[in-house]
């Protein structure tokens, strides 16, 4: 079961307002600061740039230029310690609103249905389906969205 446990098994997606890639220096530089900051918060093992094949589950940027600056983080802290979780949102939630102009995005490895979450949108129930998303991905379950909860990024 090594293998789950090293690999990442949470994006982090950084675009603009309405979904568009950042400008590359912008993009760069901002990754860094939020890469930087995960580390020192000691929410998840490692936050590293996000590689093509980590990526391909992501949603497009808006206008479908490809994905915008990703960030993978290993997240087994926050899969097997689940209060971990809402911490982490409210430290991103925070991040962005440091961070002006950026939308962060968290989408899970392996989830083929594409569900994408909000940080600065998400409630008890979307925090809830993360965690079950997240311990799915690290058992090796092939993860199931609900019907109409393919987007999990509303205040519920």
């Amino acid at each position: 079961m090594i293998g789950p446990l090293d690999s990442p098994n949470l994006t982090l997606l950084l675009t603009d307002q309405k979904g568009r890639p950042l400008p590359a220096d912008d993009a760069l530089d901002r990754a860094a600061a939020l890469r930087q900051e995960l580390r020192a918060a000691d929410f998840v093992l490692s936050a590293t740039p996000a590689t093509a094949p980590a990526q391909s589950h992501l949603p497009l940027a808006a206008g479908g230029r490809g994905p915008a600056e990703a960030i993978t983080l290993g997240a087994v802290a926050t899969a097997v310690l689940p209060p971990m979780v809402p911490a982490l949102i409210e430290f991103l939630r925070g991040w962005g609103q440091r961070n002006q102009g950026v939308r962060i995005r968290l989408a899970v490895a392996g989830d083929a249905d594409g569900a994408v979450f909000d940080p600065s949108k998400m409630g008890a129930k979307a925090i809830k389906a993360l965690v079950e998303r997240l311990q799915a991905r690290l058992v090796g379950e092939r993860i199931r969205t609900p019907v109409g909860a393919r987007q999990t990024s509303s205040a519920a």
